[in-house]
């Protein structure tokens, strides 16, 4: 019975000793979920006596049974070693390697978040080992994928306001995971502004009217007229030449949102013209002393001039330049001035009467001035009670008879001559005309 036994076990060593062929295979495992390891061998299950598991490659065992189920505490390659036992034979073992996937790590930004605009979502994700396969994009974290295009999306925000924005990563060995972000869409700015009826040459304001923006970061005014534009609130502004222009305003917010607001009928009206004259018929800015000049003022609706006087003319006594800012219908405005001089009322001259009675009767009938021939070059002017010029002539020879220099007759009434040399005066006299 000794020998037989011994037989026995020398048969069983032989027979199963060197037929083991342990192995094992897993589950494909991402990191954070459990893997199961199955072991394996040549002999049959009941013919092993012990599994064992060295699952961190420190040389104990962590764990026994032909299946176990473990969680892997990294994202790695990690050496596992099965060891079997058989009933009636010598252990026997295999080093076999366990990929652990890593996950992505998942991260993204956004550019333009403002209210029903369109955004631009950019993917920042990476992964240690593989590639990133897909991307699933919920932009409003309600569970529902709006995107899956690309790395790189864009979509129309709604109102203002805050959201939650959900990215889903996978990788080529099916890994998963997401990051979600608070993202604030912010209101666009409604850029407005309102304008005043401008004339060339004169400061036209812009009011900016802008709304939905508390904090503004930027504006920006466009003229229209091919000059710089300005970046302050409100805007103030210059045209040189009359005609319509299109004026913008770009209005930006701290957070980027920005609005455009274009105005294409601004119009520029020309300036108007303000013609200055004379009470004098012959253009003249002399009076003398004693009498006044009558300025007047044509061209515009409205009149102010240095004197603070609001009509069209006024009269004035005294040497100097005299201005006036005239204003037209639609608010425009002009300046113009004109300069004139008090002179010494000049020596009187002898006449043979100072009055004049144009009746035919061969008295009085003209004016006649005593050593005329001094008077050759000159020239006489003659002028009635409100300094308007009724007559004038060139080398006078004692011909004037009561009548206008275009023949007219005039009325009875004091009148006053002044004769000039050389545009200066030299003399003067009263005539009065008395009528029959």
């Amino acid at each position: 019975m000794k020998i037989f036994f011994t037989s026995f076990l020398f048969l069983s060593i032989t027979a199963f000793g060197y037929c083991q062929t342990p192995s094992f295979i897993y589950t494909p495992t991402c990191f954070g979920d459990q893997t199961t390891l199955v072991g394996s061998s040549a002999l049959a299950d009941t013919a092993i006596s012990s599994w064992q598991w060295d699952l961190d490659g420190n040389g104990t065992f962590d764990a026994i049974g032909k299946t176990i189920i473990h969680l892997f505490t990294t994202a790695s390659t990690f050496s596992v070693k099965l060891k079997i036992t058989p009933n009636y034979a010598p252990a026997d073992s295999v080093l076999q390697s366990v990929v652990i996937d890593p996950l992505p790590s998942v991260n993204f930004r956004v550019d333009n978040l403002c209210a029903l605009k369109l955004a631009t979502y950019y993917n920042q994700s990476t992964i240690a080992s593989g590639t990133i396969t897909s991307y699933n994009w919920d932009f409003n974290n309600d569970g529902v994928v709006d995107n899956n295009s690309n790395d790189t999306v864009t979509y129309v925000c709604g109102p203002a306001q805050v959201y939650q924005t959900r990215l889903t990563c996978v990788s080529n060995k099916g890994c998963s995971a997401f990051a979600v972000k608070t993202t604030q869409v912010y209101p666009v700015p409604v850029a407005q502004f309102t304008a005043n009826h401008t004339c060339a040459m004169d400061t036209s304001l812009f009011l900016n009217t802008t709304t939905n923006i508390p904090n503004p970061d930027y504006f920006y005014w466009s003229f229209g007229d091919g000059n710089q534009g300005s970046t302050t609130n409100n805007a103030a502004h210059i045209y040189a030449a009359p005609g319509s222009y299109n004026v913008s305003l770009i209005a930006v917010s701290v957070n980027g949102c920005r609005d455009t607001s274009a105005v294409s009928s601004i119009t520029v009206t020309p300036r108007p013209t303000v013609l200055l004259t004379t009470s004098s018929l012959d253009g003249s800015n002399v009076f003398f002393e004693g009498s006044s000049i009558t300025l007047t003022a044509t061209g515009t609706n409205t009149y102010v001039w240095n004197t603070s006087e609001t009509t069209s003319s006024i009269a004035v006594q005294q040497t100097g330049t005299y201005s006036v800012t005239g204003r037209d219908a639609l608010g425009c405005t002009t300046d113009a001035s004109i300069y004139v001089k008090k002179e010494a009322i000049p020596e009187s001259i002898a006449t043979t009467s100072n009055i004049l009675t144009p009746n035919g009767d061969g008295i009085n009938d003209y004016l006649i001035i005593q050593s005329k021939d001094a008077y050759q070059t000159c020239t006489i002017m003659i002028y009635n009670i409100w300094n308007v010029e009724v007559y004038s002539k060139d080398g006078y020879n004692n011909d004037w008879d009561g009548t206008t220099s275009d023949g007219k007759k005039l009325p009875d009434g004091a009148y006053y001559y002044i004769i000039t040399c050389d545009d200066k005066a030299v003399a003067n006299g009263n005539i009065n005309i008395l009528l029959k």
